[in-house]
């Protein structure tokens, strides 16, 4: 089967700004397959300065600063103040363990930061230590609460494990409930590496909102937007919820994201192996036509390589790519 075009023009871009996180969640780290980019790779605060008003050439009106584990970047708050220098009006969104959010949420907001996206799998103390690694998750979640009060908005990503914490998905809701802020529930995606642990654990998107349509009637919403990876629903008692079933029910058509590595490549797909080299260039002294030239290479090779479009892909994790 041969890749599908994708028929939209990429307007999102992730940025994995480093491979490294201090957690360890069993589908995550255990299944890495390559060494962490060397900081001496990088992509300075400069370079992102200057990437980021050719990729604003290109209509990229949405930015998300990824990993890894985003806030472990010493110089975050630089790369966040260089593309708001270089996007004035632009969205900047932040997915993020939530442990480092606190101490620096001032800073980032103050560098231009608008959202933020904090993933938690458990609300129970002692078997988030146990899913994700050491953390404190009653500190995490008061940090969402003052990013919720200081950002524009703020979400909270669970990834749904059987037998781990598919018991919780209610808990969620009532907490949403409660404080107002948006839960998302992700299945698991098969990357190729972590492939017993994914085995074990997986939970679909449509077992998920069965679940919770066994708590109370649950209404479809739909996506706020075509390209948004989550589809939303509302419960009875007016909780927005989303399930981002990524795996199971892929939304390559409609994708309009590019994502740029730490080392600088490029990729129109999460499941790309290699990439277009835009950051090497540019450390050989590219010109800026000889960037604009590679980044629309690499919009017009973006196809969909989700195994279920594609017949081969490679093993990799979702800290070797970035989320």
């Amino acid at each position: 089967m041969r890749p599908e075009a994708s028929p939209l023009q990429a307007v999102t871009l992730r940025v994995s700004l480093l491979e490294q996180c201090q957690y360890d969640c069993g589908y995550c780290r255990p299944g890495a397959v390559v060494r962490p980019t060397h900081t001496a790779r990088w992509l300075r605060a400069t370079d992102y300065e200057r990437l980021a008003g050719l990729f604003g050439a290109l209509g990229v009106h949405k930015v998300r600063f990824t990993g890894g584990e985003p806030l472990l970047r010493p110089d975050v708050v630089d790369v966040v103040r260089a593309f708001r220098s270089a996007l004035p009006g632009r969205e900047l969104a932040l997915t993020s363990n939530g442990q480092r959010l606190p101490s620096l949420l001032e800073p980032l907001a103050a560098a231009g930061l608008d959202r933020a996206t904090v993933h938690v799998d458990s609300l129970r103390p002692e078997r988030y230590r146990a899913l994700m690694g050491d953390g404190v998750v009653d500190d995490v979640l008061a940090g969402v609460l003052a990013a919720r009060a200081r950002l524009r908005a703020v979400k909270l990503n669970v990834v749904v494990q059987r037998g781990r914490n598919d018991d919780e998905l209610l808990d969620f809701l009532a907490w949403s409930h409660r404080t107002g802020v948006e839960v998302r529930f992700i299945e698991l995606m098969n990357t190729g590496s972590a492939v017993d642990y994914t085995r074990q654990v997986f939970v679909s998107g449509a077992e998920i909102l069965a679940r919770v349509a066994g708590g109370g009637p649950v209404r479809l919403r739909g996506r706020r937007h075509t390209a948004d990876p989550a589809t939303l629903y509302e419960t009875s008692e007016g909780v927005v919820f989303g399930i981002i079933a990524s795996d199971t029910q892929p939304f390559c058509e409609s994708c309009d994201r590019l994502r740029l590595t730490a080392d600088g490549r490029l990729r129109g797909c999460l499941y790309e192996q290699t990439g277009v080299p835009l950051g090497a260039a540019l450390k050989a002294g590219a010109s800026d036509d000889e960037l604009r030239a590679l980044l629309a290479f690499g919009l017009a090779r973006k196809r969909s390589r989700h195994p279920l479009r594609v017949d081969r892909t490679h093993a990799f994790s979702m800290a070797d790519t970035g989320g």
